[in-house]
Formats: structure tokens, C-alpha cells, sequence
């Protein structure tokens, strides 16, 4: 009864031609049971009776409202990472046909497929290989079924958080691939933690449900329990738990009491399981979003109270519900935005929760110069807060966590190589009149060519390659292959704009786990380049390496391999498979990780 005025949201989200699914340009959902041996007949949006009144309405019952459910979060989810990256998004590059090379990713997927019903237990996963996204259902708990009835169908398909979060991993996925093959700790808890992030601050999007959660809590969303801050709430509680699935605000006591979580920094050095320790990735970047509206609200607060900045018992009045919930979404859209925006200056592998604090600081400092209500510092000093500390970086200043310019490098970039970039205003230019998602995926893939092409010349034949690809972290006696080559469009918030090339070049080498055993067990120790080139000045911005020749960082890699944990724990929650020992968890690395989620 508390939430029953929010029972009931209607999403916004673009408008396009659908065929019953639905299926639209980035989507195509298929409602087949398995385990049922049943196919649902699919919902047409585009009927007259349904635009009529918006869509069906909710009924839990409605395999129909579950193909609509789906498609409207997996849609408003693209629609946030469009806007951020300044793009068109694409998924990971379809299955090669049989006898093609194992890497071959020249095969476009359009659509994203989705099955609302495709499992019966409680889980749900992002699927790589299959490119698609699997949601399963279950029986409520009968001792505790939550918001349930005992024993009744519980659907994830109808959950915004797990859809959102799923969705997520599937366009990380089709922007980092090698961020599926973990080589540290953080790097398979950073895909969940992100994901995680995304459903959260998707919750800010929906002006009924944070105008209620600000009513509820009086305003203080960081101090009091509320549906803004926690994670597939319903789900959580019709599995037994006594409350949401995650919470990045607070934790359920052995009493069933709910408190604000304290920041502990010593946690990440003891959290190796992928959900926990992505939590306290979520954590950082929650903390960071709650400086950040408490700074935006303080005169507010001040208005209200009369300077006193203390409210009076009882419910606060109308209008200031709607200033701070309005300030609530605006700050939650920024993070997320920021969130966003930062994978395209992340390493192309072997990711850390710092870099990440890097990427997150680098990419807004070049988009919004001027960081008047100091979001910066609310991410530094929240990721501080939960001891998490970017590696090589004497202090915490903006300054220093900003990626080190070419300019300043050792060695530096050649002429030749800045100079290379002029090419690259051909190729932006035809990006900016394809026709469709498919022409940009094949314009990329031809630019990709070229870019090898000329690379593998420059460091073969003239006088500054071996230099270049010390820049670069690449080994020039070793293939390499430009993984990924994506133009953007960015305005910033004073209109400015910025049009970008985001290179990722990408080594691969076998390593044997033992130094001291050469012949022994062999591992993929990864390498390469995030470039970052501004097109109007064909200027290389940033090169945000993972040098290939690191001998510290394949010592760790090599300790991460043999398992300085327990091997059930590597086995099952994050340790990378050894070259030529590929597994079905490798293959489907959410499959087990979020099994009863």
C-alpha cells in the first residue's frame, strides 16, 4: 500500500517503426519457454489500440506486458549510452560460420535478442556467445515470499534493475570485449559494478518514484531505507532475503534491521568474489552521487528551515519535494552520464577500479572544464573513502589523476604519428552521413584495416616506429590487431563540441604460468592502447597503456593465474582459464556468476 502510487510508471523512450516482438533496430525479443515448450504470441506495439493508451498495462500474468517490459528498459538503457558516448551503439560482432578464424569479427549483429522466459530457476544473464539476454523465473519463497504470494511466479523479465543491468553487460560487451577475460581482481567485479551503477541511477530517471522516495525519507536518501538506492528490491525479497537484492546505501543486521553502511576501506583488499567486491565499486560512486545532491540541495534546505538547515518533524512541504527530487535527477543523470562517458578512456584490458577513477576524472575534465559544484571531488573523495587508490598516482588531486598527455610521455609520440591522424577526417566524415548501423560498422571496420596497415609499415620501415610502439605498449616483434576503432560527437554542457577518435590496439602473447616451468601451463597475458585523438586538431590526446613489456604487471598476472586464492573460489568467481583449457564458464562467464543472482 506505501508504494502503490508508484506502482504504475510510463518510460519515454525514442519512438521507431516495430514489428511484433517487439522488434526494432537495436532489439528483437523471442518469447519461447523451454521448459514449457511454449511460444508466445508476440505483442505488437505499432497496433492502433494499444498506441491508443500507451501500451498494455501491467499484468504480471501477460507473457505480452513481458515482451513490452523488456523492450521499453533494454531501450531506455541505450538510449542513456547513446547520449553519454556521443554515438550509435553496436553489440559484440556475431558468431564467425564454421571454418572461419576464431577472431574473426567482421559479421555485424543488428539486434540485441532478448527472451523474457528462456530460464526456470532464479537467474537471469547476459549471453556472449548467443548475443542475447536470457531471463529466467521461479517459485516465491514459501517461509518468505516478500511482496509474493507463497509460491507464486516470480518473473526477473519484469524487473527494471535486472534488465537494465543485464542490458548493460551487452553494450559494455560490445564496446570492451577483452574486459570478459579477467586478469585481476576488479576486472569481472568492474562488469557487474557497472552494470550495477547504470540500473541504479536509471531509478532517477522515473520523476514519480523519486518524487515519492524524497517524500518518504524526508529528503535524506543516504540515511533512511528507500527503493532509490537498493537493486531488484522484489526480487530480493521473494528469493528469502530480508530485503533487495543489493543495496549500495545500507545493509540488513542478523535482526533484520536496516542501517547505512559506513565506508570500510579494508574491504577491497579482502573482497575477491565479483558481485561483493563490485559493490564496493558502487558504493564509491553512490557516496559520490550523495556529495553531490546534498551540495546541490544545501540552499534549499537553507530556504526551508530558515538558515537553520534542520527540518521540522512531519512531512516536508509539497513544493520542496519536487525542488529536491528535481535536483536528485539532475545530479543522478550527470553521474550516470560520467559513468558512462568514462569507458571510452578506460585501458582496453585488464581494468582496475582506479583506472577507472581515472578514466572517470580525464573524460569530464576534457568535456566540462569548469567543475563549478565539484563532482570531481566527490568521486575522488569517495573512492578514497572505500580504499580504492589508482595505481603509479602520488596524490589524489584532479591534476594528477588525469591521464598523462602524449607531450609529457617517455618516450613522446613521433611527428609521423601525429601526423598520421590527418587520414582520419576522411573516415570521420563518412561516419557522420552513414545510413545506417550497419554502414558505420563496416566504415570501422575499414578504417581498422588501414590503421593496421600503416602501423605494421611504420614499425617495420621507418626510423620512429620502434618508438611509436613503445608508446603505443605494443612489441613490435608480435601481431597485434586494432581491436576497435569508434568515432564521437560531444556536446558539453556550455554547447561546445568534440569530435573524437577512440583507438584501442590490442596484444596478445601466451606466457607460461611458471617462469621457472616454461614447458608447463600456458596464459594469454594481454596488452595494447586506449587512443584518444581529437579529429579537428589532429591531435593525439591520450595513450592509456597496458604495456605488453611490464614485467610487474605479469608478475601479478602470473600470481593471479597460479591462484594466490583458493582454487574453488578461482575456479568458479573470477580467475582467468589457462591458454588452451577453455571452459563452458568461459564461454558463458554470467551464467554462473549471477546464478541466484
Amino acid at each position: 500500500a506505501a508504494t502503490a502510487g508508484i506502482s504504475e510508471i510510463e518510460f519515454r523512450i525514442p519512438w521507431e517503426k516495430l514489428a511484433p516482438g517487439p522488434v526494432g533496430e537495436y532489439l528483437e525479443v523471442i518469447d519461447v519457454d523451454p521448459a514449457s515448450q511454449c511460444f508466445y504470441e508476440p505483442v505488437n506495439l505499432d497496433q492502433p489500440e494499444l498506441l491508443a493508451q500507451n501500451g498494455l498495462g501491467p499484468a504480471d500474468g501477460v507473457p505480452q506486458f513481458h515482451q513490452q517490459m523488456v523492450y521499453a528498459v533494454s531501450s531506455l538503457t541505450i538510449r542513456n549510452f547513446e547520449r553519454a558516448l556521443g554515438r550509435r551503439s553496436f553489440w559484440r560482432p556475431g558468431p564467425s560460420p564454421k571454418g572461419a578464424r576464431a577472431k574473426d569479427d567482421s559479421y555485424f549483429v543488428q539486434r540485441l535478442r532478448i527472451y523474457p522466459h528462456a530460464l526456470r530457476e532464479p537467474n537471469a544473464y547476459y549471453s556472449p556467445a548467443k548475443i542475447a539476454l536470457l531471463f529466467g523465473y521461479f517459485n516465491a519463497s514459501s517461509d518468505d515470499p516478500g511482496d509474493h504470494m507463497p509460491g507464486g511466479q516470480v518473473f526477473t523479465c519484469l524487473s527494471h534493475d535486472v534488465i537494465a543491468h543485464e542490458t548493460t553487460h551487452a553494450l559494455l560487451d560490445g564496446m570492451h570485449r577483452r574486459f570478459l577475460l579477467p586478469s585481476n581482481p576488479d576486472v569481472r567485479a568492474f562488469h557487474e559494478a557497472f552494470a550495477d551503477c547504470v540500473a541504479l541511477f536509471q531509478h532517477f530517471t522515473f520523476p514519480q518514484i523519486v518524487s515519492h522516495q524524497i517524500a518518504a525519507t524526508r529528503g535524506a536518501i543516504a540515511s533512511e531505507e528507500n527503493l532509490l538506492g537498493q537493486l531488484a528490491s522484489q526480487f530480493g525479497r521473494a528469493t528469502g532475503r530480508p530485503s533487495a537484492l543489493r543495496d549500495a546505501i545500507g545493509e540488513t543486521d542478523k535482526q533484520g534491521r536496516w542501517k547505512p553502511r559506513p565506508p570500510r576501506p579494508e574491504e577491497y583488499e579482502t573482497t575477491l568474489t565479483p558481485h561483493d567486491r563490485g559493490g564496493i565499486l558502487v558504493a564509491a560512486v553512490f557516496d559520490a552521487f550523495l556529495s553531490i545532491y546534498n551540495r546541490r540541495t544545501a540552499d534549499l534546505y537553507r530556504l526551508a528551515t530558515g538558515g537553520r538547515g534542520v527540518l521540522e518533524a512531519g512531512a516536508i512541504h509539497p513544493d520542496l519535494v519536487c525542488r529536491l527530487a528535481d535536483e536528485a535527477a539532475k545530479a543522478a543523470q550527470h553521474v550516470l552520464t560520467m559513468c558512462i562517458r568514462a569507458l571510452d578512456y578506460c585501458p582496453p584490458t585488464d581494468i582496475t577500479f582506479g583506472e577507472y577513477l581515472r578514466a572517470v576524472i580525464t573524460a569530464d575534465v576534457d568535456l566540462v572544464p569548469d567543475d563549478d559544484l565539484d563532482y570531481r571531488v566527490a568521486f575522488i573523495e569517495a573512492f578514497r573513502h572505500r580504499g580504492i587508490f589508482p595505481p603509479g598516482v602520488r596524490t589524489l588531486s584532479v591534476g594528477s589523476l588525469l591521464w598523462r598527455a602524449p607531450e609529457d610521455d617517455d618516450p613522446p609520440p613521433s611527428a609521423t604519428l601525429q601526423e598520421s591522424l590527418a587520414m582520419l577526417r576522411r573516415h570521420a566524415n563518412r561516419h557522420v552521413y552513414a545510413k545506417s548501423r550497419e554502414e558505420s560498422f563496416h566504415l570501422q571496420r575499414q578504417l581498422r584495416r588501414e590503421l593496421h596497415r600503416w602501423l605494421t609499415l611504420h614499425f617495420l620501415e621507418d626510423c620512429d616506429g620502434l618508438r611509436d610502439a613503445a608508446f603505443l605498449g605494443l612489441d613490435p616483434d608480435q601481431s597485434f590487431e586494432v581491436h576497435t576503432a569508434r568515432f564521437a560527437n560531444r556536446t558539453s554542457p556550455d554547447g561546445d563540441s568534440a569530435s573524437q577518435l577512440i583507438l584501442c590496439l590490442h596484444q596478445e602473447t601466451e606466457k607460461p604460468v611458471d617462469p621457472n616451468d616454461p614447458h608447463g601451463p600456458q596464459m594469454a597475458f594481454e596488452g595494447g592502447c586506449t587512443l584518444v585523438a581529437d579529429i579537428r586538431e589532429r591531435k593525439i590526446r591520450y595513450c592509456i597503456r597496458k604495456n605488453h613489456g611490464s614485467k610487474s604487471r605479469l608478475a601479478r598476472q602470473r600470481a593471479f593465474a597460479l591462484g594466490e586464492f583458493d582454487s574453488l573460489r578461482a575456479t568458479y568467481l573470477g580467475a582467468r582459464p589457462l591458454a588452451g583449457n577453455r571452459s563452458g564458464f568461459d564461454s558463458e562467464p554470467f551464467a554462473m556468476i549471477h546464478r541466484g543472482m
